[in-house]
């Protein structure tokens, strides 16, 4: 009976030791990417997000045409995002997010009478979602669509830019 009850014992501590090891374990926080549709048509676009917890994070992108394959007519895009994960994993799966985003764009508006190219600066306020898979090796891929609307320039009614989209195909690495 004794040696039954030593073996029990000892099954319980092993168990109980194994599983308090797999507690430990830590989840990392940071995520740079890059956008690898825009990088195609010729737009450096480059993502930094931070973890907040498991249901969330904020992040900062950063998009620079270099290349005239298609003609653009943006000077920069910087966007700062809130994003709320809905996946059952670590910031993964499914996720909303809201975002603002600073533009520079070269547009035709119409001034004194013509049509004149003008270099316009607006701050847009908007929303996407998307999914994001992440692998056990922290590799990163994921995909989002969603749209904000240009607010404080004088030219919106006039111009072919007052919408703007983000959208993209993003891969990275979690550490």
């Amino acid at each position: 009976m004794k040696k039954i009850l030593f073996i029990i014992v000892i099954f319980f501590s092993v168990s109980a030791f194994a599983q308090s090891e797999y507690t430990l374990n830590y989840a990392e926080f940071h995520e740079p990417k890059i956008n690898i549709g825009y990088l195609i048509l010729g737009n450096f676009d480059v993502t930094y997000e931070y973890l907040i917890n498991e249901e969330s994070g904020v992040g900062v992108n950063l998009m620079v045409p270099f290349d005239d394959y298609i003609d653009w007519n943006i000077k920069y895009n910087l966007t700062g995002y809130y994003r709320f994960y809905f996946g059952g994993n670590y910031a993964e799966g499914f996720f909303g997010e809201i975002f603002t985003n600073l533009n520079s764009v070269e547009d035709r508006i119409e001034v004194e009478g013509g049509r004149q190219n003008k270099d316009i600066t607006d701050l847009a306020l908007g929303f996407s979602g998307g999914y994001k898979l992440v692998s056990s090796r922290g590799m990163i891929l994921e995909a989002f669509l969603g749209g904000g609307r240009n607010l404080f320039s004088e030219y919106n009614s006039q111009r072919n830019f007052n919408f703007v989209l983000r959208a993209g195909l993003n891969a990275g690495y979690r550490f």
